[in-house]
């Protein structure tokens, strides 16, 4: 009972749920699997956000990659999760389903998926642009992976916090790709995840504090417990911070960053041209 408490409490890590009787297999948005014992309608009830499509369905509508009418009538309609699974969506629930994720931004489809966009059109993803990040004031450039990433953007929405997130998933490369941004459009603060990968990390500190152009955005460096930071320090990190394992002492732990370094210091201007 613990363990599905604390899932519930980070809804952006869960992908869907699929029935089976009185048990519910929860596929994670990392690719992980789990068996619980409890009914999917003990999971719709308490995932408001979710949306049920069938009665052994209930989706994250984050994660749908695309959606699919009804091949002929009095047959169902479907839609594809990330992860590629195909979903049936019940006849008599198809135009509600259909509805809500209408209003849904999809923020990873895929290839050929359908993006369906705020004004009922629909457009494939290549012709999106990066408006979405260049309107806003404020640009937090994570690099990180997994549920750390989801975490993240789950913190800093229900911080509603008015600041655009990217990410990549390597900061080999981050200083050169920077560089070639406009002012306006590079980070504010980036957030450089070292618990995984943690050489790919310290080749993207050292390029960062080495470009006379970049050296002033501060870098947060997030280390594993019993890290050692000395190393972090000297290439002029502006800040290390030890982040305990679980998903909530993260989740807090962001959001004090985001607040602090984007709401109460003084950026340099020059990161902050607005």
């Amino acid at each position: 009972m613990q363990f599905i408490s604390q899932i519930l409490e980070h809804p952006s890590l869960l992908a869907y749920f699929s029935g089976a009787n009185n048990y519910t297999w929860l596929q994670f948005r990392n690719g992980d699997r789990r068996l619980l014992a409890k009914p999917l309608t003990y999971f719709e009830d308490r995932l408001p956000e979710f949306i049920r499509i069938h009665k052994t369905a209930l989706i994250n509508p984050a994660c749908v990659a695309s959606v699919h009418y009804p091949p002929r009538p009095k047959m169902p309609g479907t839609v594809q999760m990330q992860d590629g699974q195909v979903l049936p969506v019940s006849r008599r629930r198809w135009n509600e389903v259909a509805q809500l994720l209408q209003n849904q931004s999809i923020d990873a489809p895929s290839s050929d998926a359908i993006v369906i966009m705020d004004n009922g059109k629909q457009t494939d993803e290549k012709s999106l642009d990066d408006s979405r990040y260049t309107s806003l004031p404020l640009i937090i450039q994570a690099v990180m992976t997994g549920d750390a990433l989801l975490l993240t953007r789950e913190c800093i929405e229900s911080a509603r916090i008015s600041c655009a997130l990217r990410h990549s998933e390597s900061g080999n490369a981050l200083a050169n790709l920077l560089i070639m941004h406009p002012a306006k459009e590079r980070p504010a603060l980036i957030l450089l995840d070292a618990r995984t990968n943690r050489t790919d990390r310290m080749l993207a500190l050292r390029s960062l504090k080495g470009h006379p152009r970049l050296r002033s955005i501060p870098v947060v460096w997030l280390a594993a417990p019993g890290d050692d930071t000395m190393q972090v320090y000297s290439l002029d990190a502006n800040s290390v911070v030890v982040v305990p394992d679980g998903a909530a002492s993260f989740s807090r732990i962001i959001e004090q960053l985001c607040r602090y370094w984007l709401l109460t210091v003084q950026l340099p201007p020059e990161v902050n041209p607005v």
